[in-house]
């Protein structure tokens, strides 16, 4: 994601990430070729602490399940998912092996690749959140006065333009006069920190399942999402997509990682229910891309979207051509859907950018199914709309929140107003049906189509189609 959304230095597993520029991306190892009849898998997924800690080493077994008893006794942790929901044969599918250093991670490495039951050993890979450091607003470097801040917070909702008719905007109304504002809908956000306590949200409704929270730049970074999609209409601050939602859920990467933190959320929703991850990883060629890349994540994704959870993805700020061969065919869609909805970034109709058409960090390829605003949305937190005291950011605002990680919380809202369309009529609409949905309905892409990031939700035309379905 971008400007609001992704750096700061912290430890994950012992390794310090450092989300500056693309090009100093860290490349993460690649993975062996997966063996024949895999069956299980052993995924490290690290810890974040400012620390150190150990480093994970993610394992793919094959079905020759003796691994387990002769090398891991004293060194295997507890399952990394606890439901058993990716589970087969009775025997946990994840679990996580650590290496006391990233020297030693990298020996383990080797010598499991030699063993005949190993189908893949890889060193945990880095996620981050999906934004961009050259345009993030900063969070503010001095201490205010709370009497800077007005008495009541000023209605902001006229600077969301996102929320406004297509093709400037989703035409969140279109659900609203339909008395679809997320009634019947839950939904879970995965990142790793959020503001519960923030004026423009529901509290009382939302629930934090597994994870450790982050620091302060993932706080703000997370709150700014739940502004998007579920901020309360309330006559101050923003408004949100789908302010009606009638269950938050977050889950944090923080000391579980990408996979069991997905696995998790999407374990406490139902069929018709949307996640949000709001993260990406480092790939093989040193960029951002989406976390599905690794194993362990699109198997997480995979197994809950054919359960029925509507799952919305960010294709991350790479800038990168997914279709590269580099990642052998991963993000083709005939060989390998996770069954997510992929969003890419677009410009804005603001003065200086182009309406819909890929900003140029964001990354892109057929893989891509639809776009939201990457630039100037106007949300929670960050403190440059209004920003009061140091220790009150239960008030602060912003009108800068950037990146991937800004247009995917816009799809999820519009995906959530078309469930709940659906419920109110006794229906379900499954993952496949509201992507296409908004794929087919949505305002095309402009600028170069070559680079595609799909089309800006048009929930008026949706309603529409859904209407003469």
């Amino acid at each position: 994601m971008l400007a609001t959304g992704t750096t700061l230095p912290w430890r994950l597993g012992g390794l310090l990430l450092a989300a500056a520029a693309f090009s100093t991306l860290i490349p993460t190892p690649r993975a062996t070729p997966t063996a024949p009849e895999r069956l299980a898998s052993v995924i490290g997924q690290a810890t974040s602490t400012a620390g150190g800690g150990s480093t994970f080493v993610h394992v793919e077994l094959t079905r020759d399940m003796s691994l387990q008893g002769e090398l891991l006794p004293a060194r295997l942790e507890h399952s990394l998912f606890e439901s058993g929901a990716l589970r087969t044969d009775g025997r946990a599918q994840w679990l996580r092996l650590p290496a006391p250093s990233p020297q030693a991670a990298e020996i383990l490495v080797q010598q499991l690749r030699a063993l005949a039951g190993v189908a893949q050993a890889f060193v945990e890979p880095t996620s981050e959140l999906p934004r961009s450091v050259f345009i993030e607003p900063s969070l503010p470097a001095v201490r205010r006065d709370d009497r800077g801040c007005p008495i009541d917070t000023p209605l902001f909702v006229k600077q969301q333009g996102y929320l406004g008719v297509a093709p400037g905007g989703i035409d969140a109304a279109a659900g609203w006069r339909r008395d679809a504002m997320g009634q019947g809908v839950a939904f879970a956000d995965i990142e790793g920190g959020w503001n519960a306590a923030h004026e423009d949200l529901p509290g009382d409704r939302i629930e934090h399942v597994a994870g450790s929270p982050m620091d302060r730049s993932w706080q703000a970074h997370g709150t700014a999402v739940l502004g998007e999609v579920v901020g309360k209409h309330n006559r101050i601050g923003v408004g949100g997509i789908a302010p009606g939602t009638e269950r938050v859920v977050t889950a944090s990467l923080g000391g579980i990682g990408v996979a069991a933190a997905i696995d998790a959320a999407a374990n406490a929703l139902r069929p018709g229910d949307v996640l949000l991850i709001e993260l990406q990883t480092a790939g093989p060629r040193g960029r951002w891309i989406p976390v599905e890349w690794y194993d362990d994540v699109y198997l997480a994704i995979s197994t809950h979207a054919q359960r029925g959870v509507i799952i919305v993805e960010a294709a991350g700020n790479g800038a990168e051509n997914l279709e590269h061969k580099a990642y052998k065919g991963k993000f083709d869609r005939t060989k390998r859907d996770s069954g997510a909805i992929m969003v890419g970034a677009g410009g804005p109709p603001r003065v200086g950018f182009r309406d819909r058409a890929r900003l140029d960090f964001s990354n892109y390829g057929t893989r891509v199914d639809v776009q939201g605003w990457g630039r100037k949305v106007t949300t929670l937190d960050y403190g440059d709309l209004q920003s009061c005291s140091d220790d009150n950011t239960d008030r602060h605002y912003t009108a800068e929140f950037s990146g991937t990680s800004s247009a995917s919380p816009i799809v999820a809202g519009a995906a959530i107003l078309l469930q709940s369309y659906a419920k109110r009529r006794g229906g379900v609409l499954s993952p496949e049906h509201v992507r296409g949905l908004l794929v087919s309905s949505g305002s095309p892409q402009t600028g170069n189509t070559k680079e595609h990031i799909g089309p800006r939700p048009n929930l008026s035309a949706a309603f529409a189609a859904l209407d003469g379905y």
